[in-house]
C-alpha cells in the first residue's frame, strides 16, 4: 500500500523530483534494512533472560557456599564473562581460572572441578 502511494506520488512530481524521490525512499529502505540487520547481530549474542535466570537457579541451588549473600547480577556477571570468553575462542582451562576469581564469595573458593562445572552450565546457555 505504501509503495503505491509512493509510485503514485511519483507519477505526479517532475523527473527531478521523482528522482529525489526515488533516492529517499531507496535511502530510506537501505537504513531499514541496516537497522534490521544490526538488530538481528544484537539479538544474536544476548544472552536468553530464561536462561540467565536458570543459571542463577541452578548456581544458587549447587554451590550454596559460593551463591550466599550475592545478588542475581553478581553470578550473573559469571555466565556473561564465560559466554564472552567462550564467544573470543579463550581456552576453556584459562576461562575456568577466571570463574574461580568470579565465584569466589567471602573466602569460599570453587574447586577445579566445580570450575569446570559452572564452566559447562554456563556454556549450555550461551547464544
Amino acid at each position: 500500500m505504501a509503495a503505491a502511494i509512493v509510485v503514485l506520488g511519483l507519477g505526479a512530481c517532475s523527473t527531478e523530483s521523482k528522482n529525489d524521490a526515488q533516492n529517499q525512499v531507496s535511502n530510506a529502505l537501505t537504513s531499514g534494512q541496516q537497522a534490521l540487520e544490526s538488530a538481528k547481530q544484537s539479538a544474536g549474542t544476548a544472552i536468553d533472560q530464561g536462561k540467565s535466570a536458570l543459571f542463577v537457579a541452578t548456581f544458587r541451588g549447587a554451590y550454596a557456599p559460593l551463591a550466599a549473600d550475592r545478588d542475581d547480577a553478581d553470578i550473573e556477571k559469571i555466565l556473561t564473562t564465560t559466554c564472552t570468553e567462550v564467544a573470543k575462542g579463550t581456552d576453556k582451562e584459562a576461562v575456568e581460572k577466571e570463574i574461580i576469581t568470579l565465584a569466589e564469595n567471602n573466602g569460599t573458593v570453587p574447586t577445579q572441578e566445580q570450575a569446570g562445572h559452572i564452566y559447562e552450565l554456563a556454556k549450555a546457555a550461551c547464544p
